[in-house]
């Protein structure tokens, strides 16, 4: 009886704890939403003086509220690759619930929240108390934030952020509202699903494991089919130059090319990083060696960028990806393998090259894209050889 006694106290005081911290976090949302909302509002309708206040409250709301699903889509893919990212190298299977590392018990749903999950338990079980890694939440932060940005662009965008898709006419204002169509909304989930893919193998890569032939296969298939079925994501072409009204609508034998080209291109450049990432790898002497294992992983790795965006921009992703890599020990210090930190760069890189492809693709004449002149592709092509190095 008294150990009961001295419990109910204890119990009472973390559910008002919890209760308090939950009700903060609900506060605090629904405070930075309100004032998102009447700061664009106020913003707009101060620059554009034949709109007034109160007719951009509701069209900057729905904006809160689709900024808001992209992120819970993706922070909630983010949880799912924490899951990805800790059994696959295991030999665990991905099904089930999420659980405890302690105590082994299952999450129930409202625990189980992306990012607020985490903060409304204050970073420990419920069960338990035990404390649970601050790794689980950033990755979902991190991972929500990339597709917001992704699919924010592209959605909003209305497909005139990728090169060779029609330009919006006329002057857009503070009323416009997105055009959705089939073709942008299925370009739009493919690359979300890119940018998952390129996270799932930064993950693993981070913890210090291989890259599981079962992820690597499933993630190269979620890449190749949809091209390979639907030509149109594909977006440019595998060309040096082509005709400025080209679409890639219906070529299939095109779809094939940027394939087969995207193959080409990763394991080239995998091998001119391998001098600095697993100089000793040899898959003919050596198919089983440690740095052979991490050439495969590299290769796989660069798959992602050189069949989604295509090889001419994958040179541009990688050199980027490499810069990213080399100042991430500034802000991770713990972070010393050069190939986790690729992995990580080419997550940004490639998030930056969706975001804004069609901008880039404006300036062939110094990023590497369709019709870029040869010296671009030479030089972003010789800056692999070298600049790399920065890796050891």
């Amino acid at each position: 009886m008294t150990e009961l006694s001295e419990s109910k106290p204890l119990m009472l005081r973390l559910f008002y704890r919890r209760r308090t911290r939950l009700l903060s976090i609900w506060f605090v949302g629904l405070l930075m939403i309100a004032l998102s909302v009447t700061s664009m509002a106020a913003w707009q309708s101060y620059s554009e003086r034949w709109t007034r206040f109160s007719d951009l409250v509701i069209p900057r709301c729905v904006d809160v509220l689709i900024a808001c699903w992209l992120f819970f889509i993706g922070s909630s893919i983010g949880s799912f690759l924490n899951v990805v990212a800790w059994r696959m190298p295991r030999g665990v299977s991905v099904n089930g619930r999420s659980h405890c590392p302690w105590c082994d018990q299952t999450l129930s749903w409202k625990d189980n929240w992306p990012v607020f999950g985490w903060l409304a338990l204050g970073g420990r079980c419920r069960t338990c108390r035990m404390p649970i890694s601050p790794r689980y939440p950033i990755v979902e932060l991190a991972v929500g934030l990339t597709i917001l940005f992704v699919g924010w662009r592209e959605f909003y965008g209305s497909g005139t952020t990728l090169p060779f898709h029609d330009t919006r006419l006329g002057r857009v204002g503070a009323l416009w509202t997105p055009h959705i169509t089939q073709e942008n909304m299925v370009t739009m989930v493919y690359h979300i699903i890119a940018v998952a893919v390129a996270w799932a193998m930064a993950l693993v890569r981070f913890d210090g494991h291989r890259l599981p032939r079962m992820l690597v296969c499933v993630s190269l298939g979620m890449l190749i089919l949809p091209i390979l079925i639907s030509p149109g994501v594909a977006v440019v072409p595998w060309q040096v130059v082509i005709s400025a009204n080209w679409r890639s609508d219906g070529r299939y034998l095109d779809a094939v090319m940027r394939v087969i080209t995207g193959v080409v291109a990763a394991v080239l450049i995998g091998r001119s990083l391998a001098r600095y990432l697993s100089p000793e790898a040899d898959p003919k002497i050596n198919p089983l060696g440690r740095d052979t294992a991490r050439l495969m992983d590299v290769i796989a790795m660069l798959l992602v960028p050189a069949i989604v965006v295509g090889w001419q921009a994958s040179l541009a992703v990688t050199i980027v990806a490499v810069l990213i890599a080399y100042a991430i020990p500034n802000v991770m210090p713990n972070c010393r393998d050069s190939l986790a930190r690729l992995g990580l760069g080419l997550v940004i890189a490639l998030t930056m090259q969706l975001g804004c492809w069609q901008w880039l693709h404006s300036i062939a004449f110094i990023w590497p894209t369709v019709g870029s002149p040869a010296p671009t592709i030479l030089a972003w092509s010789a800056a692999i050889l070298f600049l790399p190095r920065w890796l050891k």
